[in-house]
């Protein structure tokens, strides 16, 4: 990979919207659950490692991350397209020796919110979002992304992820998990969501 594909980020659902079926869940997509528990463990040890007090902004950062990623697997399950381990072990590998080590690789995706035993997961994401881009390339958009960012934003318009109002609020335009109304702190715009760990020199 010559870079970190854009994973995610920002707001949207109504409080109506947390009824039975988010019952134990920080958010659904699909039939796939993020636990409360699931939330709260990676919240913790993401504070912990960053030494950094815990906060709404980090549970929606981890939600947004969890949904993003959840709608990529979707869609490219509904394209045909995959990514095997071996794959994913190159890619890595690849990622270990461009940060100069594993050391380094680890510090520079927990400042990206990622937990070091999360890499292999992101990694998988971002080469399905590399393969799926590709599907969507134009002279307008020579890398797909501005493509495929549309196409996502779609599908969510349809499968319509759930986030429980105690965390956020879900908006399709912006793909991301943002603060609630009376929370003053600004959600990410969509383009902001192609953030991923940063690119290796």
């Amino acid at each position: 990979m010559k870079r970190w594909i854009p994973l995610v980020a920002a707001a949207g659902l109504a409080l109506a919207a947390c009824g039975p079926t988010l019952s134990g869940s920080a958010a659904v997509v699909g039939e796939q659950r993020l636990t409360d528990s699931e939330l709260a463990e990676t919240t913790t040890q993401l504070t912990e490692q960053l030494g950094i007090p815990e906060s709404a902004q980090v549970s929606q950062a981890v939600l947004s991350r969890w949904i993003v990623a959840e709608l990529v697997d979707e869609m490219a399950s509904r394209k045909g397209v995959a990514v095997t381990k071996g794959d994913v072990d190159a890619a890595v590998a690849q990622e270990v020796e461009r940060a100069g080590g594993q050391e380094a690789l680890e510090q520079g995706a927990l400042q990206a919110g990622v937990l070091p035993d999360a890499i292999p997961e992101v990694v998988r994401t971002t080469l399905l979002v590399e393969a799926l881009s590709k599907g969507t390339i134009t002279g307008d958009d020579p890398t797909g992304q501005t493509g495929l960012l549309t196409q996502i934003q779609q599908l969510s318009d349809e499968i319509s992820p759930q986030v429980s109002p105690r965390f956020g609020t879900w908006d399709p335009a912006q793909l991301s998990v943002g603060a609630l109304p009376d929370d003053l702190s600004t959600p990410a715009g969509a383009e902001e969501a192609l953030v991923g760990l940063p690119p290796q020199q």
